[in-house]
């Protein structure tokens, strides 16, 4: 009887041992697998050693900037070790060049090569941008404070000349009808003194505003006058390129020869 029992026993843990590695065969079945296809390569160390993305551009030494699944940037030229997939938003800027923008589609397979050319500012980019507007032509040139203070200053004088324009016309209507008035009343000996005290107030302000009017429109053309010298006499030399004057003054060497020559060139 005890035997009997004993041997139950051995054949209950048996078989209960035997569902619990039933068990662990199917959980490890029923795990998830994760894939990778030719298109999206694994990221393993030989497949990451085979990509080799090259980024260029022209002149070299510009940061360029990636926005995409992964955030990257560095200095160009140089390799991306990574296999990128889909589109990216690229930025690119060096110092002297107006900044790039620009999308590119990797295909995922870490041989793509990507060519930046970056166009240089020049003095008569920022001098048509001053003339179109003051300051920016100074912000182009990365002179964003100046260029802050002209635009600030020239918006506040052109305020300013509307305002006194506005006031110049509202003087100049109490004039017409002060005039008006005076004609129509001047042979009626007690309005005249009346009429004519008005008519001479009303000039009197009509000149204050005229002169008022003159001095601002004069302190806005001033401000701009002064933002088209400055961009043109105080444009960084980012590729020495400025303005340059050379004189070169040839004598005659034969005797009876006209007198000395002056050649001179310039370059902006």
């Amino acid at each position: 009887m005890l035997q009997s029992t004993a041997f139950k026993r051995m054949k209950c843990k048996r078989n209960m041992g035997h569902l619990l590695i039933a068990l662990l065969a199917v959980g490890a079945l029923s795990l998830p697998t994760r894939s990778w296809s030719q298109d999206s390569p694994s990221p393993g160390p030989d497949m990451e050693a085979s990509a080799k993305t090259q980024i260029l551009s022209r002149p070299t030494g510009a940061i360029v900037s990636f926005d995409g699944e992964y955030d990257l940037a560095g200095r160009a030229p140089y390799t991306i070790a990574y296999h990128l997939k889909g589109y990216y938003k690229i930025r690119a800027r060096k110092w002297g060049y107006e900044d790039w923008t620009g999308e590119f589609l990797f295909t995922g397979k870490g041989n793509e090569k990507l060519s930046i050319k970056l166009s240089p500012k020049t003095r008569a980019k920022a001098l048509y941008r001053s003339v179109l507007f003051p300051g920016w032509g100074q912000a182009y040139a990365d002179q964003k404070l100046k260029g802050a203070i002209i635009a600030t200053t020239q918006l506040t004088s052109l305020g300013m000349f509307i305002y006194q324009n506005v006031k110049y016309n509202s003087a100049l209507d109490n004039f017409n009808a002060a005039s008006t008035a005076f004609r129509q009343g001047q042979n009626d000996a007690t309005q005249r003194p009346t009429l004519l005290a008005a008519l001479q107030a009303a000039q009197t302000r009509l000149d204050d505003r005229y002169e008022k009017r003159r001095l601002t429109a004069l302190f806005a053309g001033t401000i701009y006058a002064y933002n088209l010298l400055d961009i043109l006499l105080f444009f960084p030399n980012y590729h020495h390129n400025g303005v340059a004057v050379d004189m070169n003054l040839a004598m005659p060497t034969v005797p009876d020869a006209p007198g000395a020559m002056l050649n001179i060139q310039t370059q902006f």
